[in-house]
């Protein structure tokens, strides 16, 4: 006779989000939120603003936007279709595929009802860029493309990361910290640069990011792994 045994054995500490955090997320996304829409941080983005128009160069063009084109939204999905094809990865791949088409539709919708607009200033590069080169919108749809807050591309940034921050975490915890925060800050600076958003559109994008992407790992219970042993016992000839 075989009896078959379900363990359930945690696999990763860094999936193991607590309530508590997911909720300080939501709370600060909220409270970034009401001060975008009071408009407390005009004289904030205004010194950004001229900071980076005496900083300008065709170098500094260049690089930007090739390290800005890293987070567009369809070169995340081609990494989560990269993940999902490897197997030790397949789960994750799938969660940030989820995660980011998640995003990206709440964005969308909630753009609207902050109806914060873009930076005024247009951005005209210094560098000669191939035929046909764009810059990827921050939201598809037309009804939401005026507005920036929350920054759709810095909330996939904050979900990439911090799945890359899990597969790494138990060969490095200090590099899966470290890619949280820092891969995430250097593509909202890229987007200063780029005069596509403002300081406050990406702290919101940030928390909204993060809040998507750990309910999402809570949900789908990422931090658990159900191996099945078989064990025989009273077997008989």
């Amino acid at each position: 006779m075989v009896n078959k045994k379900i363990q359930i054995k945690q696999i990763n500490p860094y999936w193991n989000i607590k309530i508590s955090f997911i909720f300080l997320f939501l709370f600060i996304f909220v409270i970034t939120s009401v001060l975008a829409v009071i408009g407390v941080t005009g004289n904030l983005d205004e010194i950004v603003t001229k900071f980076i128009s005496q900083i300008r160069s065709q170098t500094l063009d260049t690089a930007f936007i090739i390290i800005t084109t890293t987070s567009d939204t369809i070169n995340l999905i081609i990494v989560g279709f990269i993940l999902t094809i490897i197997k030790r990865t397949r789960r994750f791949g799938m969660i940030l595929l989820i995660t980011l088409v998640s995003v990206t539709i709440l964005v969308t919708y909630i753009k609207p009802l902050f109806a914060i607009e873009h930076p005024s200033v247009d951005f005209k590069p210094l560098a000669i860029l191939p035929d046909k080169f764009t810059l990827e919108r921050d939201s598809f749809m037309p009804f939401a493309q005026d507005y920036s807050y929350p920054s759709n591309h810095i909330a996939s940034a904050a979900a990439f990361s911090f799945i890359v921050g899990g597969l790494s975490y138990k060969n490095s915890s200090r590099f899966a910290i470290a890619f949280l925060i820092f891969f995430p800050v250097l593509i909202g600076f890229t987007k200063l640069y780029l005069f596509q958003h403002n300081f406050i559109d990406l702290v919101g994008g940030y928390f909204f990011g993060l809040v998507i992407v750990t309910v999402i790992v809570k949900a789908l219970k990422a931090n658990e792994e159900q191996r099945i042993n078989i064990v025989d016992s009273n077997q008989r000839d």
